[in-house]
């Protein structure tokens, strides 16, 4: 699987991806045939005996089950994988493809999608399932949260990811990273929402689509809501596609990347119907060069130069100071630099700090011309941006190194004029200087001071860094997501879902596109249109044709009177088919009883001492009340059966169409 970070996107930088064996997944039919079958008193484990012993005879290697169905995962030679094909057991054999990690390497991010408008203190009633490399409890900016988590075989501890798997840490700060008054800040920064970790990679940083299978089961088993998954590969899969359709439609919200390798292909798990595909922009709301556009691309994201947390110190920072101001809350990128060692590309950083006088190297005629810079700070405008298999960004370098410049400045050109967080591909370790990028307007700005005297830091050993990817745009609708269904629990997964697509801000071409799907997500226009109903202004939850009750009443232990609460409609005409929005906090939803009544007294009941000793009834229900007039009181009345457990008929609505 991939992700979307720094030097370990190497699917984005060309520089090849790691070698992983191939595997297959078989799926053997639910009722075996005669012949297979090991008849014994549970028919599960006779079958599931009998699946193991065929991949045994067929010299099957790496056999890793999937789940509790008929599914493996295992290496095959072609000789095993023809028998296994031609077995009338077999239902069917598909390569299992592999499965990366998916990023190029202030979060501006936050503002850009709202986040910062909306508390997040109803986040508790969400749970976020983050499917990476794990997430690193020590952080302060992390370690506070509500926070479990489960680790796959092989992958190590999800809580202490070991070295080289920060992604999944960037990728938690970008949901999570909590208000504390140091580093930075989530989507869901007060420490309400929970979160249910499964590291699923480790410094290899690939697995396969069979791992992720298993990670999204056990996130949907913890009781998750919302399913990041900053990863993806080129293959699709019948039984991954299966199992996220399966899991969407009993209302779970998944959301991935949609790929950074700068083209049209498709990449999963995002490019399924079941799942929200996620491109990423840079600060500019331009379509980052790297985001794969598909017809499957739904929403976007902040992904470009995108700070977040990540392993105690793996990460690297840098500063600008001129005239005793520093400029660090505008985005100062310390470059991404990578030189070729023994056949492999790998992060070599420049750390330093040079004072200097600041002079500019002219790029006017379309290419560097930079004078003597000899014990300077050169300032210099990007001529070309980086894309498929071009990084220009080591010329701006070489060119201010070559002049005796100390440390180099390099600013956005007008093509993208936002910050940008571009490798520096310095092949033979040729101009090992201290360099960073700004955006444009800062390079301007900076540009009126030539001649005075600047400090430009790059630090290494730090807990916070810039990546890249469709990875890092990905937590954004993410922590949105959960954001504005936090609100709105009552609602399920394909009205957020409808909600988050309606509301985004159109950008790019008008309309829906498949660079930027919908456009840039909009947490609070997302919370405006669920305000109205389930179903928006325009479907059967608008805003004349719905009407709510929010006053909470606590509900009586073993008392069949219960409660009543009661909505005032004003609309009239015929009722026809209703949906009711129920928020019922109960520790114990198999004492309750829920019936609807209507003006007329028509009633109907809509939950009947049903789901035994689970938690909470947050739901909506469709009713028939064609032939029954809409206007007057409509009742809602609650009642508990069996001592002990008790709750609160938080709200309710209803909406007519």
């Amino acid at each position: 699987m991939a992700c979307g970070a720094h030097a370990t996107a190497d699917e984005l930088a060309g520089f090849g991806k790691p070698d992983m064996p191939m595997k297959y997944i078989v799926k053997f039919k639910d009722q075996p045939q005669s012949g297979l079958a090991v008849r014994s008193a549970s028919p599960f484990s006779g079958n599931h005996l009998a699946q193991q012993s065929l991949l045994d005879r067929v010299n099957a290697k790496a056999v890793e089950a999937i789940g509790k169905k008929a599914l493996y995962s295992a290496e095959l030679d072609a000789s095993a994988l023809q028998t296994l094909e031609s077995n009338p057991d077999v239902e069917y054999v598909e390569i299992d493809p592999p499965r990366y990690l998916l990023s190029e390497t202030l979060p501006w991010g936050q503002t850009f999608v709202g986040a910062t408008q909306l508390s997040d203190m109803n986040a508790g009633n969400r749970t976020v399932c983050i499917i990476d490399s794990g997430y690193d409890l020590a952080h302060n900016d992390l370690s506070g949260n509500q926070v479990n988590g489960t680790n796959d075989s092989g992958t190590g501890s999800w809580s202490s990811p070991g070295n080289n798997n920060a992604h999944g840490t960037h990728v938690a700060g970008t949901i999570a990273a909590i208000s504390n008054n140091e580093g930075v800040v989530g989507v869901l920064p007060n420490q309400n929402v929970n979160l249910h970790i499964v590291k699923v990679f480790n410094e290899s940083g690939w697995g396969y689509s069979s791992s992720l299978v298993k990670a999204i089961d056990t996130c949907v088993a913890n009781n998750a809501n919302v399913i990041n998954m900053s990863l993806g590969g080129s293959q699709s899969s019948r039984t991954e596609e299966n199992a996220l359709k399966q899991h969407y439609d009993n209302g779970v919200l998944l959301i991935a990347a949609a790929g950074n390798d700068g083209n049209t292909a498709h990449s999963y798990p995002a490019s399924y119907d079941s799942v929200m595909s996620v491109a990423a922009i840079d600060n500019q709301k331009h379509h980052a060069v790297f985001s794969q556009a598909t017809n499957q691309v739904e929403i976007a994201a902040p992904g470009e130069a995108i700070l977040s947390t990540v392993t105690l110190g793996e990460g690297r920072l840098a500063d600008i100071s001129l005239a005793g101001q520093s400029y660090f809350d505008r985005g100062v990128v310390p470059h991404n630099r990578l030189i070729n060692t023994n056949g492999n590309y790998v992060p070599a950083p420049v750390p330093g700090t040079v004072t200097a006088e600041l002079a500019t190297c002219d790029t006017s005629a379309g290419n560097f011309q930079c004078g003597d810079m000899s014990g300077k700070v050169c300032l210099t405008e990007r001529i070309g941006n980086q894309g498929s298999g071009a990084y220009p960004e080591v010329d701006a370098v070489e060119a201010c190194y070559n002049a005796g410049a100390s440390a180099a400045i390099v600013y956005s050109n007008t093509e993208l004029a936002g910050l940008q967080n571009p490798f520096l591909v310095d092949t033979n370790n040729s101009y090992p200087m201290v360099s960073v990028s700004v955006d444009r307007q800062l390079g301007l700005d900076l540009a009126n001071s030539v001649g005075q005297t600047i400090t430009v830091s790059s630090t290494t050993n730090e807990d916070y860094e810039y990546y890249n990817g469709t990875s890092m745009a990905t937590p954004h609708v993410t922590g949105v997501a959960a954001l504005v269904w936090s609100y709105h629990p009552q609602c399920d997964a394909s009205q957020v879902r409808q909600a988050l697509t309606a509301t985004a801000e159109d950008i790019d071409v008008a309309g829906r596109d498949n660079r930027t799907g919908y456009g840039l997500i909009d947490a609070t226009a997302a919370k405006a249109y669920l305000d109205e109903g389930c179903n928006g202004p325009d479907g059967s939850g608008s805003g004349s044709d719905s009407f709510s009750n929010t006053t909470a009443v606590a509900i009586p232990d073993n008392k069949l009177s219960g409660i009543t609460s009661a909505i005032d409609v004003t609309r009239a005409g015929d009722s026809g088919s209703i949906t009711v929005d129920l928020d019922i906090t109960h520790t114990y939803i198999g004492d309750l009883n829920v019936t609807l009544v209507a003006p007329n007294g028509d009633s109907v009941v809509l939950h009947n001492h049903s789901g035994g000793s689970a938690n909470d009834i947050v739901k909506t229900y469709t009713v028939n009340y064609a032939g029954v007039d809409s206007q007057g009181t409509w009742q809602l009345k609650v009642y508990d059966n069996a001592r002990r457990d008790t709750g609160t008929l938080n709200s309710w609505r209803i909406n007519f169409q």
